[in-house]
């Protein structure tokens, strides 16, 4: 019966020929293939490693990826640009007082004081007083007024003092004048310098009320910015990651215990702490910088007591988030087969954390580090806005925006130049963090 059955099957299935014949094959088409078909044919795929493939799919965001470059830029500017401009963020420049980033040459401005002076001048005299100068002037000049002439001097001083308005403001006097302003400005004395054919560099944003040059006090504030904030960041990282390490891997009743701390911590109001240290620290501060000359007493002059204060309270407050995070990677990666293992060969908890739970944490680490930096960012400039950041004659963007204030109304871009550098910094270190974290989640592959 069998036999029987593979007849039957063997006389419906066709054979090579009519395989060949129906799908339009070559002859050779079932031949076993040479070694050179099957090279050409089975490719390799060249390994990958876990932070090249993160740099392909951080590539691969746009919006990351202009951020990126434009921290570049702005460090570039913080850190490069104060090398190429000879002037000192504290060095006060002579005649270069509140000049404007587009000023009026050294001959406008003499017409302009000359146009409001006389127009003043003569909007406070009387009718009489105004026909008796108007009179000297022509007799000066070898002429003589008519008595049409005296009646319109005397009806103009009646009427400029009748409205109240006869001060000519320097806006209505470059009206009247047609005067129009050049980019960049120069002091009294750059300006003769060129004169003698010296090169000067020009202040692109003018210059403050004491004569200092706003580009390199912005550049030198968004230098201690950038300072402040990966140093935080960097604090943060070393505590939170040890803290949370060993609460995560130790667990049961110390990890209880230490995250009843973290709690406490959370409920402490962090600017408060900062604003207390500041003014607690400050005396001590300046008793050791009284007690000697030597590089840490100078460390401290330039810093300042409201900087370290900042220190000290990310270091005290600022990494309980950083805690949490590694200790939940770590509460995961701990029941693993390779830590099993690890323990199985005797390895200790500090060896385990240290070599085989924190580098599989380094995703979730780097993006909170990285995102941490605009954070402390924006601590360190708002307290520098309220008067509590660094101490003068340093600069930062905060500061300078507070100082900005006084005179907002006259010199508006004193507060917008640095507040636009500051937004757009904390903006694009964002947008890069969120980016960075999105490349490093191996879930998010693509």
């Amino acid at each position: 019966m069998a036999e029987k059955r593979k007849k039957v099957l063997g006389s419906l299935q066709p054979d090579v020929e009519d395989i060949l014949e129906w799908n339009n094959l070559p002859d050779n088409a079932f031949e076993p293939a040479s070694a050179q078909e099957k090279e050409s044919f089975i490719q390799d795929r060249k390994s990958v490693s876990y932070w090249k493939d993160a740099w392909r799919r951080l590539r691969r965001n746009r919006v990351a990826m202009v951020a990126m470059v434009i921290v570049i830029l702005i460090g570039l500017f913080a850190f490069v640009g104060p090398l190429l401009v000879p002037y000192g963020y504290d060095e006060q420049i002579r005649g270069a007082n509140n000049l404007h980033p587009w000023h009026y040459s050294l001959e406008d401005q003499a017409r302009i004081d000359a146009y409001m002076e006389e127009h003043n001048n003569t909007a406070n005299l009387t009718p009489d007083e105004a026909v008796e100068q108007a009179k000297a002037e022509a007799a000066a000049k070898g002429e003589e007024l008519s008595r049409i002439e005296e009646a319109k001097i005397r009806a103009n001083a009646k009427a400029s003092q009748g409205s109240g308005e006869g001060e000519v403001t320097e806006a209505a006097a470059i009206e009247a004048l047609g005067i129009k302003a050049k980019p960049f400005g120069y002091s009294d004395d750059e300006l003769q310098r060129m004169e003698n054919g010296e090169s000067v560099f020009p202040h692109v944003f003018g210059c403050d009320t004491h004569g200092r040059d706003i580009m390199v006090r912005t550049m030198i504030g968004a230098r201690v910015s950038m300072i402040v904030g990966i140093c935080c960041a960097i604090i943060v990282l070393i505590i939170g990651a040890i803290y949370g390490s060993i609460s995560g891997y130790f667990g049961g009743k110390v990890d209880a215990v230490m995250q009843r701390i973290v709690e406490v911590i959370y409920t402490i109001p962090e600017v408060l702490i900062i604003l207390l240290l500041g003014t607690t620290l400050k005396p001590v501060f300046e008793q050791f910088q009284n007690s000697g000359n030597g590089p840490l007493q100078q460390l401290v002059t330039t810093l300042g007591p409201n900087l370290i204060s900042i220190f000290i309270a990310f270091g005290l407050l600022y990494w309980v988030t950083m805690s949490r995070i590694i200790r939940g990677q770590i509460l995961q990666l701990k029941q693993q087969e390779y830590v099993t293992a690890a323990r199985a060969l005797g390895a200790k908890g500090g060896r385990i954390i240290k070599r085989h739970l924190l580098p599989n944490c380094v995703g979730q680490i780097v993006t909170t580090t990285f995102l941490q930096i605009p954070s402390a960012i924006f601590t360190e400039s708002f307290l520098s806005f309220l008067g509590m950041g660094v101490s003068a004659p340093m600069t930062s963007l905060g500061s300078m925006c507070s100082d900005a204030l006084s005179g907002l109304t006259s010199y508006p871009y004193r507060l917008f130049i640095p507040a636009a550098i500051l937004s757009v910094m904390i903006l694009c270190l964002n947008l890069f963090g969120d980016g960075l974290r999105d490349a490093l989640d191996p879930r998010l592959k693509k």
